[in-house]
């Protein structure tokens, strides 16, 4: 049973939910396979697929976007699971929703065997300027909002959905 994690990222909080991710599916006993979308990972060759991505400005990362619509085909013939990465998503009164994924998945044709919403960071250092003055207007809460456990926690609870 083979599986790849696939993840887009921007300011590197996705690849650290991914990385757990990974490590926990293989501790279910799955080999997986860890790759940045930008290096255009193939899913032909894998059982299931996971797909993360973070969210900038209310939208999941276009590359995460682009990938996953060249490879509809293929993920709906595969178990697929997709989870987000958000600063937002550790506002409480959201309670777990996400509009970017809620968009992305309503417009995409493949329904996935699991959707996670993940708070990722808000770290202005490694936010380009125009987003830092967004995301000050809006008074968005800074800092590192991820929880691993949690991840890990949802990998051991959907391998066995990806394993089918």
């Amino acid at each position: 049973m083979t599986v790849l994690v696939a993840y887009a990222t921007h300011s590197g909080a996705t690849r650290t939910l991914a990385e757990t991710l990974a490590t926990a599916l293989q501790a279910y006993g799955l080999d997986t396979d860890l790759v940045d979308i930008a290096e255009s990972p193939d899913p032909t060759g894998y059982d299931a697929v996971v797909l993360g991505s973070g969210v900038r400005i209310e939208a999941i990362e276009k590359p995460a976007a682009v990938w996953a619509a060249q490879h509809a085909e293929v993920l709906g013939q595969r178990a697929f699971a997709f989870f987000s990465c958000s600063g937002s998503a550790s506002d409480p009164s959201k309670e777990g929703k996400q509009k970017a994924t809620d968009t992305f998945l309503a417009s995409f044709p493949v329904t996935p065997v699991a959707v996670k919403n993940f708070p990722g960071w808000v770290l202005m250092d490694r936010i380009p300027l125009h987003e830092r003055v967004l995301l000050k207007s809006m008074r968005t809460p800074t800092g590192d909002f991820r929880d691993l456990k949690a991840v890990e926690a949802w990998g051991l609870e959907i391998a066995p959905l990806l394993a089918g």
